[in-house]
């Protein structure tokens, strides 16, 4: 059975790969100093509409992550973050090795809300030079449980941000999942006129590897984070010798198909149908979701035999959790990558039926 683990079990998509193929011979400089890295960027500033915006290839999220928070904070300040976020769960204190403290919020399912970054911005600076100092907005989108953010919850994060003086970076490993979501209204475009950092995941989206960090200089702090990001990069252990490679996948990525769509998109907006696709059809043979999204993860409640059976079959993961039904349930995590098609889905809804 196909798997449903998540959205980088198998290799690269079709474009990426051939990519990879067709330029495998070629020898290029090092470390991102390419031409393939150039015209990469060149495709996602015009993709993003910002002609002057920085572009730093970074083999994977939680680098992207320690280098851009690092890059816009000092080792007294620290991001505003909610509690499930990636950096505070599941980067085993990758960004406090960087001399970063997270102040986590105490947002539900993992989604930043305005009034908890007040509260937790003021309840800081009361303290004085006794508390951590915030300096910048994370989150990511699709959030960890799925969570897609309309244009209106972005602008009010922005908002909340411009008025306290924070720097707002979104975490966008799996972003092409969340501006494809049916539904979204929140564009490219709209996102990079207001933030000042943000991710375009490769990873996660159709690449063997590699993470896009976006910078815009139109502020003081971004100007300074751009100057910081290359030599960050290279201390982390980050900057990779055959930088080309990501180069080659994102220009794939960000060129326009015969159809005129570009395969970053496509390729997770097909993803997020079949995610759609399984939860509608989980929800009609009468099992509960934990939250309703629309992007390419979905999470449903199943009594612990059937867990064992599903994980079992197709590589669903458990996701802990605490049933709000007080019931002895599991909280199971599908995921739908570029490689996921309508058959693979009715051949899981098939099995589940059959429990």
């Amino acid at each position: 059975m196909h798997q449903f683990r998540n959205d980088y079990s198998e290799g690269a998509a079709p474009e990426m790969l051939e990519a990879l193929i067709r330029t495998n011979g070629e020898q290029a400089p090092g470390y991102g100093t390419d031409s393939h890295c150039e015209h990469a960027a060149e495709l996602i500033r015009a993709a993003c509409g910002q002609s002057d915006a920085f572009v730093q290839f970074i083999p994977g999220g939680t680098a992207a992550n320690a280098v851009c928070i690092s890059a816009f904070t000092e080792d007294f300040e620290g991001p505003i973050l909610a509690a499930d976020a990636h950096p505070t769960a599941h980067e085993t204190g990758a960004i406090e090795a960087c001399g970063r403290r997270i102040l986590a919020t105490n947002d539900a399912l993992g989604v930043l809300t305005p009034a908890e970054v007040e509260r937790v911005y003021h309840a800081s600076i009361a303290g004085g030079c006794h508390c951590t100092r915030p300096a910048m907005l994370y989150f990511s989108n699709t959030s960890e449980l799925g969570h897609v953010y309309t244009r209106a919850e972005f602008d009010a994060l922005c908002d909340v941000a411009e008025e306290l003086d924070l720097a707002v970076y979104v975490d966008g490993a799996r972003m092409a999942s969340a501006l494809a979501a049916p539904g979204g209204d929140l564009t490219l475009e709209h996102l990079a006129a207001r933030a000042d950092a943000f991710t375009l995941g490769g990873t996660k989206a159709g690449m063997l590897f590699g993470e896009a960090l976006v910078v815009s200089p139109r502020s003081k702090r971004g100007r300074r984070a751009i100057d910081r990001i290359p030599y960050l990069t290279k201390r982390g252990g980050h900057m990779t010798a055959k930088g080309r490679l990501m180069g080659v996948q994102y220009t794939a990525a960000f060129t326009r198909g015969e159809d005129g769509s570009l395969p970053y998109f496509a390729h997770a907006a097909s993803a997020n149908e079949c995610a759609c696709m399984l939860a509608h059809g989980l929800e009609d043979a009468g099992f509960e979701p934990h939250v309703h999204t629309n992007g390419n993860q979905q999470f449903f409640w199943f009594d612990s035999d059937d867990a064992v059976r599903i994980v079992e079959a197709c590589g669903a993961e458990v996701t802990p959790a605490v049933d709000p039904a007080g019931r002895d349930r599991i909280l199971l995590r599908f995921v739908t990558s570029w490689a996921c098609r309508p058959e693979h889905v009715d051949e899981l809804l098939e099995f589940v039926r059959g429990l």
